[in-house]
């Protein structure tokens, strides 16, 4: 379960538009710069790009998706867009009773 540091990011974000998608990505990179989440790497994922270089502006690649951890209570969340075919994606928690309503 969440805890008081990431429980506003708990929400699950439809992504459907390239600006929500860069909205997910600064709100993702404003909470690692801040030390409330760090990108998990894992190697099996499709990404082109790091997330820090997908931070700092390098163009999407045909998908984006970075895993996240809370440095406190250890949830964990992802990021998923399919940005080839424009099918969307979601910002959420990997736990779905950690879900908030969206805002």
């Amino acid at each position: 379960m969440s805890c008081a540091s990431c429980a506003d990011l708990c929400v699950r974000y439809q992504i459907r538009h390239p600006r929500e998608l860069q909205s997910a990505i600064d709100i993702a990179s404003q909470n690692v710069e801040d030390g409330t989440i760090v990108e998990v790497q894992d190697a099996s994922l499709s990404n082109q790009f790091s997330f820090s270089e997908l931070a700092s502006g390098t163009p999407w690649g045909d998908t984006v998706e970075h895993h996240f951890r809370c440095v406190n209570c250890g949830e964990l969340f992802y990021l998923h867009a399919e940005t080839y075919h424009g099918s969307g994606g979601y910002w959420g928690p990997e736990n779905a009773k950690s879900i908030r309503e969206n805002l």
